[in-house]
C-alpha cells in the first residue's frame, strides 16, 4: 500500500469536488496568504507539520499554533479586520485537519466582530444606478437581484434552460435550492424584470455557453466582475459611497429583508422568498397566495421604473360627512343590539381593561388600543428577527 501524499494540490482537488465553490476560492486564498507570509511553499509547510508531530518536544508539536496566531496578528497589524483575518486562517487549518494534524490556536483567531461595512444603497439610489447602465446585462442585473435577493452564487449558477417560462402572467414564480443552505427558495420575477429578461435573452440566444450571465469562456462571469460593476454604476449614478464601507451584489439581499421589514411581511415568509432556511412545519403553512402577495408588495417598493400613479382624495368636508354618518351608525347598533354591549364588556374583561368606560365607543377605543398594543409587540418581535438575519449576512465575504 502506497504512502499517502501530503500536498496542496490534493486537498485543493478534494475541496473543489467536495466543497461550494465559495469554500474553495476561500481556501485557496487563504494558503497562498500563510505560504507568502510563512515564506515556504504549502507542500513544504505540511512536511514540517509532520515532523513537528513526530517529535518529543510538546512545545515543537505546537509550534504551528503559534505561527497560525502570529499570522493571524499580522494580518490585524496589517490593516485587516478580524473577520477577515479569521477567515484567511481557514486555509492553513483546515489542509492540516484534512491530513490529520490539526491545531488548537487560541479563541482570538476565531474572533469576529459585526461587520458595518456595507454599503446598502436606498430603492433611489438603486433607481439612479438602474438608470446609468447603459446595457442590457447591467439593468437587467439590477432588476433581477432586487427580485430575487440570492446570494450571489446562487445568481451566477442560473443557467438559460432553469429558467421559468417567461410567458406567463407575472409576477412570475421562480424556485431554487440554494447551494449554502441546500434549501428552497421560492421566488418570483416582476414584469419589469421580465421584460429586461426577454430582450436580454435575445442577445444571447446564439452563445453556446448556458449561463444567464456567461464568462468568455465555459462558465459564468465571477463575483468580483459584478461587484466591479455595480461599483462603477453607483460612481456613473453618483452614488456616494462612505469611505471604508464597500457596495456589493449582496446588498440586494439586504434591502430586500429591510423592505420586507418596514411592511411587517412575516419573517418566514422573507425568508423563504430569498432562500433562508425556516422550520419545514412553515413551508406547508404558507401558501404560495402568501409568498405572492408579500413579494408583489416588496416589489412595488423597489420597482426602478416609474409608472402613473392614479390617487383619489376626499374632501376634508366628505370626510366629515363620513365621520358623522358612521357615529349615527354606532349608537344606533347600540341601541338595536343591547347583547353585543355585554359581549364588549366580557372582552374588556378577558383584556384585563377596568377602567369605567362610559360609551360603548370608549369600549371599542380601548379594546383597539389594547389589541394593536398587542401588535405592535408582535412587530417588534419580527423586527428583532430580521435585524438578525440581516446582521448575519454582514460576515459574508462576497
Amino acid at each position: 500500500m502506497s504512502e499517502t501524499q501530503y500536498t496542496e494540490r490534493a486537498f485543493l482537488e478534494y475541496v473543489e469536488k467536495a466543497r461550494s465553490k465559495n469554500t474553495y476560492i476561500m481556501y485557496v486564498q487563504g494558503l497562498k496568504k500563510f505560504a507568502e507570509w510563512y515564506g515556504k511553499g504549502i507542500d513544504e509547510i505540511l512536511k514540517e507539520r509532520r515532523d513537528d508531530l513526530k517529535s518529543d518536544d510538546l512545545f515543537k508539536k505546537k509550534r504551528f499554533a503559534q505561527e497560525i496566531e502570529k499570522f493571524h496578528a499580522d494580518l490585524i497589524k496589517r490593516g485587516h479586520t478580524p473577520s477577515t483575518a479569521a477567515t484567511l486562517t481557514q486555509g492553513i487549518r483546515a489542509i492540516f485537519s484534512f491530513y490529520e494534524m490539526a491545531v488548537r490556536v487560541s479563541g482570538e483567531v476565531d474572533k469576529r466582530v459585526e461587520s458595518t461595512k456595507d454599503k446598502v444603497p436606498n430603492v433611489v439610489e438603486y433607481t439612479a444606478m438602474y438608470k446609468s447602465a447603459d446595457n442590457l446585462k447591467d439593468k437587467l442585473v439590477v432588476s433581477m437581484g432586487l427580485n430575487l435577493a440570492w446570494r450571489i452564487g446562487d445568481f451566477l449558477a442560473i443557467k438559460k434552460d432553469t429558467l421559468p417560462n417567461l410567458e406567463q402572467d407575472t409576477p412570475i414564480p421562480f424556485e431554487l435550492i440554494t447551494e449554502k443552505e441546500d434549501v428552497l427558495a421560492k421566488s418570483f420575477l416582476s414584469a419589469e424584470t421580465v421584460e429586461l429578461l426577454k430582450d436580454y435573452l435575445a442577445t444571447i440566444k446564439d452563445n453556446e455557453n448556458p449561463y444567464l450571465f456567461p464568462s468568455n469562456g465555459i462558465g459564468h462571469i465571477d463575483a468580483t466582475t459584478i461587484n466591479r460593476m455595480l461599483r462603477d454604476l453607483a460612481k456613473k449614478a453618483r452614488v456616494e459611497i462612505p469611505k471604508g464601507k464597500r457596495l456589493r451584489f449582496h446588498c440586494f439581499r439586504k434591502r430586500f429583508l429591510s423592505e420586507c421589514a418596514n411592511l411587517r411581511i412575516d419573517v418566514n415568509i422573507a425568508k423563504i422568498l430569498c432562500g433562508k432556511d425556516v422550520e419545514k412545519s412553515m413551508l406547508a403553512y404558507l401558501s404560495e397566495v402568501n409568498l405572492k402577495e408579500a413579494f408583489l408588495r416588496v416589489s412595488e417598493r423597489l420597482r426602478l421604473t416609474e409608472i402613473p400613479m392614479r390617487k383619489t382624495r376626499l374632501e376634508a368636508s366628505e370626510l366629515e360627512k363620513r365621520l358623522e354618518k358612521l357615529e349615527r351608525r354606532q349608537k344606533l347598533y347600540e341601541t338595536l343590539f343591547p347583547q353585543e354591549t355585554e359581549k364588549v364588556d366580557e372582552m374588556l374583561k378577558a383584556l384585563n381593561l377596568t377602567m369605567p368606560y362610559k360609551s360603548f365607543s370608549e369600549k371599542i377605543d380601548a379594546i383597539i388600543e389594547k389589541q394593536e398594543q398587542k401588535e405592535k409587540d408582535v412587530q417588534e418581535q419580527k423586527r428583532k428577527e430580521y435585524q438578525r438575519i440581516i446582521d448575519e449576512n454582514n460576515n459574508n465575504n462576497h
